[in-house]
């Protein structure tokens, strides 16, 4: 790869870990005006701002990386078994993808938050991002809808169930 292209690359992830890193102080700032819970010493605000925390942890790993000149996702040696040998495996960034994926999550929030009931709304979700990430293909699709209706069952369990959530 060409110095030029691996400079660019890299000034595009230092960007991404940029965003990220923004992405997660506004979002930790947001969660920490929650008002505080009566009924709860951690109060509702706790686990949004322990996610925006990771992600900005990892926001910051992405901008780490950048700056040493390390590229993300060009790994020297396969972490899965049998993918290591003389083979050569391309693994192909999908930015289209990754906007799909984030268009489905903005959606299945908005979904929610006009009441569409949990279980369809969490069904259709994993269900369709599943489905693009497998490609739309006929066998991994139906290896998807089982996925998505196992995981779909798990989360309004949990919810239900173990953290006591009344569900739409």
């Amino acid at each position: 790869m060409p110095d030029s292209q691996a400079a660019k690359e890299r000034k595009l992830d230092a960007i991404g870990g940029a965003v990220v890193v923004a992405i997660a102080a506004v979002m930790y700032v947001a969660a920490s005006r929650e008002p505080p819970a009566f009924y709860d010493p951690l109060g509702p605000g706790t686990i949004p701002m322990a996610v925006s925390a990771l992600l900005g942890l990892l926001g910051f790993v992405l901008l780490g990386r950048a700056v040493l000149g390390w590229r993300t996702g060009q790994a020297t040696q396969a972490m899965i078994l049998g993918l290591d040998g003389d083979e050569q495996v391309d693994y192909a960034l999908r930015p289209g993808l990754a906007a799909f994926c984030f268009a489905m999550t903005a959606a299945y929030t908005v979904a929610l938050e006009f009441q569409v009931p949990f279980m369809w709304a969490t069904f259709v979700f994993l269900f369709v991002s599943g489905a693009a990430m497998a490609g739309f293909k006929r066998r991994e699709t139906a290896w998807v809808l089982a996925a998505s209706i196992v995981g779909t069952g798990i989360s309004v369990y949990l919810f239900q169930h173990v953290l006591q959530v009344n569900l739409p």
